[in-house]
């Protein structure tokens, strides 16, 4: 009689499959830390070669500003000023009551606006760079003025502030926009955006290379 037997259990091989290792945590935040490293330096490269998006915004939000500032201007048949501040600026009015140019501070738009850290505003009038003091500074002379004069601490700030603050660049009823080149740039960097008032009364903004 014949019989069949089965193969021995030791005789039988199971191979199974090798699947490789996978990324333990530790080397996946290594990554990620090496994948932030070369954004940022990514992103400072860009701001070298001049597309510095903080400055240009600035810019061209100031050459809106400014076109808007100019059709109210001959709507309402009143004179505007635009004052220049190395950290900022802001816009003024003419009080003929006063005689005198007064911030405008109940518009939004108009008020005074605070360049963001790092950038600053350099002006230039008939070809000629205006020194630009900043906001601290100007406030600093107003309280002085206060202190040392025999005037009343309100007249005071009132007359500093007509001697200090009058505007550079004006924006007439009759359409007129004051000749001027101001940049706005980056501290430590070879470019900047500036916005340029033509004597046609034409206003453009475009980069340009700021020379130092």
């Amino acid at each position: 009689m014949n019989v069949r037997t089965r193969p021995a259990a030791h005789h039988m091989r199971v191979v199974t499959p090798h699947y490789p290792a996978g990324f333990t945590l530790l080397e996946l935040l290594v990554v990620i830390v090496i994948i932030g490293i070369i954004t940022s330096v990514a992103s400072v490269s860009v701001n070298v070669l001049g597309r510095d998006n903080q400055v240009e915004e600035q810019a061209k939000r100031l050459n809106a500003v400014i076109s808007q500032v100019r059709e109210e201007s001959e709507m309402q048949a009143r004179d505007i000023g635009l004052f220049i501040e190395r950290d900022g600026y802001l816009f003024m009015r003419f009080d003929s009551r006063r005689q005198s140019w007064v911030e405008i501070d109940n518009d939004q738009l108009l008020a005074r606006r605070e360049l963001p850290g790092g950038l600053e505003n350099r002006l230039w009038l008939e070809g000629r760079e205006v020194i630009l003091k900043t906001h601290d500074e100007l406030t600093a002379l107003n309280k002085h003025a206060a202190t040392t004069s025999n005037l009343s601490a309100k007249d005071a700030v009132t007359r500093q502030a007509k001697d200090s603050r009058v505007p550079q660049i004006g924006i007439l009823s009759s359409g007129d926009l004051s000749p001027f080149e101001l940049r706005m740039e980056r501290e430590g960097t070879m470019f900047s955006w500036h916005l340029l008032g033509k004597p046609d009364n034409s206003l453009t903004v475009e980069m340009t290379d700021a020379p130092k």
